[in-house]
Parts: C-alpha cells; structure tokens; sequence
C-alpha cells in the first residue's frame, strides 16, 4: 500500500519567498479551496476583528463609538488581507487550505498588486 493518506491536510510551503517556482509552474487554487479560504477569512475577520476594534471604538467613549465602528471595521477587514497578502503571500485562510497568492512571475505580490486585488474581490462581491 502506498504512504499517501487521502485524508491527510494540504500542505503547503510557507516559507517567505515563494520565488523557488514561476508562476506558470504553480496550479491555481480550485473553487473549493478558494470557497473555503473565503469562509475562514471571512470567520476570522467579521468575529476576530470585530472583537478587537470594537473593543478599541468602545475603550474610546460612546459619543465616537457609532461614528468610528463601520470605518475601524471596513479599514480593518480589508488591511488583513493587503498585509498578509503583500507580506507573505496568504491569509490564514490561504495557510490552512494550501494556497498562496503569487503575480504573474511566481513572487510575493507588491503592496499596491495586493491592494488593487483585494479591492477587486471586494467590488466582484458587491455586484450582482
């Protein structure tokens, strides 16, 4: 019998440069795994983040709270995927599901490739 569990997690690299492979050499992630880091980035940052930047908007008094919550949350939820996709190529999503995000020669997307991505998901989400 062969050493290969059908049930074993996906691995993944997850060393800081991803430059080792070109891009055209890399699979692309299927609907599943891209469904599946959508759900676990999406847990983490509505309950994660909401705990913690309420609790920073609520620290600050409850004249501001009402007026800053939506900016701290929409600004929040969109910085964790920019940092984590411009500095190391995945969200904890990514990480656990085996996936990376990589431009077009194979490396770690520049901060302002990570941002026009996200707001690019981000606007395909919002229209019908």
């Amino acid at each position: 019998m062969s050493g290969h569990n059908p049930y074993e997690a996906p691995k993944t690299d997850v060393s800081l440069d991803p430059s080792e492979q070109q891009g055209a050499d890399l699979p692309a992630a299927g609907r599943g795994a891209r469904f599946l880091n959508f759900l676990i980035d999406g847990i983490i940052t509505r309950f994660g983040l909401t705990m913690i930047l309420g609790g920073v908007v609520a620290a600050m008094g409850p004249e501001r709270t009402g007026l800053l919550t939506l900016p701290l949350l929409l600004a929040g939820m969109i910085g964790y995927y920019i940092v984590l996709e411009a500095a190391f190529g995945w969200t904890l999503g990514k990480l656990i599901t085996g996936t990376r995000v990589v431009n077009a020669a194979g490396h770690l997307p520049s901060l302002g490739q990570a941002l026009l991505r996200v707001v690019g998901t981000f606007m395909s989400l919002a229209t019908p």
